[in-house]
């Protein structure tokens, strides 16, 4: 089953476009939406995998959706995409909902950045999630002359591993 995107822009030209880029590339179902509120509401009816709105739309504006979407569906992305970036767009986004946010002026990053929000990279291990290795107690007739053994009786200790962030 492909994976599902919906997004809202009034602007049917835009909407068009990527659509047309999105389905052609990587194969997703895109839904459209023309507005805020029919972005609500397409996300609660068909649950789509990744939402994209912008900030300018009649009816509710992408941050107005966006905090609705979020509280609604809350596992699923809401990115942003709008020619007005600025510091205090991305701060809004941020408190609404939304986990990133794109410049149309900057085509280039919109594909990439689907893709990532779609199959995100395994996350690093939590120690808490690594099974923990076992510390064997030395043989006593290793250890060096006038060392403490550890006798073969006691438990052995567990300790948590943490995996170097850069592996995959």
């Amino acid at each position: 089953m492909p994976q599902r995107i919906l997004i809202a822009d009034d602007n049917a030209t835009f909407r068009k476009a990527l659509r047309r880029l999105l389905e052609g590339v990587d194969h997703w179902e895109v839904i459209e939406a023309a507005e805020g509120q029919e972005a609500v509401t397409k996300s609660v009816e068909t649950r789509p995998d990744l939402v994209l709105l912008d900030l300018a739309m009649p009816v509710k504006n992408g941050f107005v959706a966006a905090r609705e979407i979020s509280q609604l569906l809350p596992e699923i992305p809401v990115l942003m995409c709008t020619m007005h970036m600025s510091p205090q767009v991305e701060c809004e986004a941020q408190k609404a909902g939304i986990r990133q946010v794109l410049s149309k002026t900057d085509g280039t990053m919109i594909l990439p950045t689907l893709r990532h929000w779609l199959n995100p990279p395994e996350s690093p291990v939590q120690d808490s999630a690594v099974a923990p290795v076992l510390v064997v107690a030395p043989d006593p007739a290793l250890t060096e002359a006038g060392a403490s053994p550890t006798s073969a009786a006691e438990p052995a200790t567990e300790l948590p591993t943490k995996l170097p962030e850069n592996v995959a």
